[in-house]
């Protein structure tokens, strides 16, 4: 699940999005008694629209678009991306 959309980056029919992604992030390793647990991540993903596709411009449909796509999140260190400023 998508909760937060960083950027997107489009050239020509190549996507690029960065986004926080929830249970991507190891937070806690497995033990004898406990599962491992994930917490959110910031993930990048690479995608290609169709010749006459438009992606959406209001950020809850984009999340809904980009969520029915199925993107292979690739976890990115935070520390490349200053989300605060």
């Amino acid at each position: 699940m998508i909760t937060l959309i960083y950027s997107v980056e489009q050239e020509k029919d190549e996507v690029t999005v960065t986004a926080v992604v929830e249970d991507v992030k190891l937070v806690y390793s497995a033990t004898l008694y406990d599962p491992a647990e994930y917490g959110p991540g910031l993930c990048k993903a690479l995608f290609y629209l169709d010749e006459d596709e438009i992606l959406p411009s209001d950020e809850e449909q984009l999340i809904e678009y980009l969520e029915n796509l199925n993107l292979d999140w690739e976890l990115v260190s935070d520390d490349d991306y200053h989300c605060n400023d």
